[in-house]
Formats: structure tokens, C-alpha cells, sequence
């Protein structure tokens, strides 16, 4: 059975949290081009995890397959956007629990749960090249391709947004 639960600071859920998310960075790693990602920070805010997102008017959300983390996903209001654009961060599934609808299924709740707190507008980016699924999901889902204001950016990221009206 599949469960989608909020991370709340002191949940049970925190490590398990903390864990997809080191695997997230693991996965990070292995892409040759990610000289640009800052790792330090992102160590930072894995340990101070939910907050980075509970303290952004958002949420950490964990998939469990029959109780067992299996997937993650984070929202929080978008810093450099309007007051009602939310910003989706953080969507990963673990290897062994890949192929089963998990990320669909998370992006699909944070849609609900964002336009159910107000906000209007979703927004993220990816890499189409390493993370050719998560492009094909947030498609599927009604996000479409926008210019993010301030580039040149590498040709394998793809800034997509999506109304929450």
C-alpha cells in the first residue's frame, strides 16, 4: 500500500527523509556536469530538514510503499517570484521503488496541496538529459516550458511552470 505523508520537524519520518535525500545527492554526484550544484549548501539543508520548506510555506512530502520511505518531494513558496508562485524541488524515487507511478503520484498531491494553501503558480527546473522521466511527469501533468529570466543556462535545463487555478 502507498502512503503520501507530510514531514513535520520531529517526525518519526525526518530520518527516512534525510536518507532519500543523501541518495538524491548521491545521484547528484554521478552526473559529470554538476559543477554547479553547491553541495555544501545542499548538505545544510538536508540536515536541517523539514525546515528549509515547513519555514517556506511549504512541505516535505515522503511516498511510502507498505511503510517504507520510497520517494520525496518538497514545495515552498519560490523565492525570486511572486507571493503566490510555489516552487517544486527535491522529486526523487528511490532505485528500488522506480517504475511503480510514485513520482507522478507525488507530483499529482503537490499540486492539490499548493492550490489548496493559495498559491497560484508552480514552478521548477530539471535536466532533461539525466532526468528524462521527471521532464516526461511534469508534461504529462500540464507544466509547460518557460524563460527564466537571467541565463544564458546549459542547453539540458529546462525551467517549466504550471497555473494552479
Amino acid at each position: 500500500m502507498t502512503e503520501i505523508v507530510s514531514v513535520a520537524p520531529g517526525s518519526v519520518h525526518v530520518a527516512a527523509a534525510r536518507q532519500l535525500f543523501t541518495d538524491y545527492r548521491v545521484f547528484l554526484e554521478s552526473i559529470a556536469r554538476t559543477h554547479w550544484f553547491d553541495f555544501d549548501r545542499y548538505d545544510e539543508e538536508i540536515a536541517a530538514l523539514p525546515a528549509p520548506y515547513t519555514a517556506g510555506g511549504g512541505e516535505l512530502l515522503l511516498a511510502l510503499v507498505d511503510e517504507s520511505p520510497a520517494a520525496c518531494i518538497a514545495y515552498r513558496r519560490a523565492p525570486h517570484e511572486p507571493g503566490t508562485t510555489c516552487e517544486f524541488k527535491r522529486l526523487f524515487v528511490a532505485l528500488s521503488h522506480r517504475k511503480q507511478g510514485l513520482a507522478g503520484a507525488l507530483v499529482a498531491d503537490c499540486l492539490r496541496r499548493t492550490a489548496a494553501r493559495g498559491f497560484t503558480r508552480a514552478v521548477l527546473d530539471t535536466d532533461i538529459d539525466s532526468m528524462p522521466a521527471a521532464y516526461a511527469i511534469y508534461r504529462h501533468l500540464g507544466f509547460t516550458e518557460y524563460t527564466l529570466p537571467g541565463g544564458p543556462y546549459p542547453p539540458y535545463l529546462r525551467f517549466l511552470e504550471r497555473s494552479l487555478n
